[in-house]
């Protein structure tokens, strides 16, 4: 048996089931009072301007109202309320002069019948449609979760064939391949890293935030292409756009950061940098190295037809000027409309 202490303490404490059912309950009666009051007063209101009106006009919709915001039992209280004003008020004389029952009577047990079938009817309807609101959310979830592994799969396999690449690349003794094999490699990174912002992020699969795309391939050129006398930064406003711009603009990068690092300074030092500014009508990407230019082979090979059939399919526009070093732009309309600095 409990002694005081313990009967006192779990009083106070009280049961977790309990208490949720004691506020279930004054929410649902709370709700029912308040619709009542509001049926009760337009009621009156009707009554002031027309007069006549039916007595039970606006009974249905208050039931109504409060089975669809609370359920069956906030629907029963408000019955029960209603009625009682009804009784009260409408209908006080139950038996007649001569003794028999009057029609007040039959008019309000029928209407109650009616009234509680309104009740089971909306609260019916109330929790088929909270269980097909909650089955459509797990599918979602279920779907959602779904979707991320397949990201995260694709990402592996990317950076897997990336490493494959880079490895053989470790035992080709021609330097043009070797360096073929490392472009590849950064290129499949490029790709990788859009996956990787996508599992950071539910909705990111319409839209993902291009500067922190950029700032990654950066990250990885600066880690693995980039010499210790050559300095690369970047700054990019914030844009959000679609995962296949973000791949193409990833890639463009990547095709020019590295042709910079490793024709625009012949072992010398210097500096790279790589802008991403976002415009009413367009975004820009500037590319930009103070070495003594692109070599002559890249100014129209493999590199640049890359280039220039990536940009054609967001119909961007390319601009390259070589004087004092390199500078090269895309150019390209997009419809985000989150601007914000990010630094690297």
């Amino acid at each position: 048996m409990l002694n005081n202490s313990t009967l006192v303490r779990s009083l106070a404490i009280g049961d977790p089931a309990s208490v949720r059912r004691a506020r279930k309950l004054g929410l649902d009666t709370v709700a029912a009072l308040l619709v009542i009051a509001s049926a009760a007063a337009a009621r009156i209101g009707i009554e002031q301007l027309v007069g006549g009106v039916a007595p039970f006009v606006l009974t249905f919709p208050a039931v109504m109202v409060a089975t669809l915001v609370r359920g069956g039992r906030a629907g029963t209280v408000a019955t029960v309320g209603c009625q009682v004003l009804t009784i009260y008020f409408v209908f006080p004389n139950w038996v007649s002069t001569h003794g028999g029952i009057t029609t007040d009577l039959a008019n309000v047990v029928l209407s109650t019948i009616a009234l509680s079938g309104t009740v089971w009817a909306t609260a019916s309807y109330r929790n088929a449609t909270a269980q097909l609101q909650s089955q459509c959310e797990r599918q979602v979830h279920t779907l959602a979760l779904l979707n991320a592994e397949i990201e995260h799969r694709t990402k592996n396999n990317f950076q897997i064939a990336a490493s494959l690449l880079a490895v053989q690349s470790l035992s080709a003794n021609n330097p043009d391949l070797v360096h073929e094999l490392g472009k590849a490699a950064s290129r499949l990174e490029s790709i990788a890293s859009v996956y990787e912002g996508l599992s950071l992020n539910s909705s990111a699969s319409q839209q993902i935030d291009l500067a922190h795309h950029i700032g990654r391939i950066i990250g990885f050129l600066r880690e693995g292409a980039t010499s210790e006398k050559v300095c690369l930064t970047y700054h990019g406003d914030t844009v959000a756009c679609s995962v296949e711009t973000a791949v193409i603009v990833g890639l463009i990068v990547n095709e020019w950061v590295t042709n910079a690092l490793k024709h625009a300074f012949s072992g010398n030092g210097g500096s790279v940098s790589v802008d991403l500014a976002r415009h009413e009508d367009r975004v820009d990407v500037v590319v930009l190295d103070d070495g003594h230019g692109a070599a002559p082979d890249e100014r129209g090979g493999r590199g640049t037809a890359l280039v220039s059939a990536l940009a054609g399919v967001i119909e961007g526009t390319l601009v390259s000027n070589h004087e004092c070093g390199t500078r090269k732009t895309l150019s390209f309309c997009n419809d985000a409309n989150d601007t914000g600095p990010r630094e690297t």
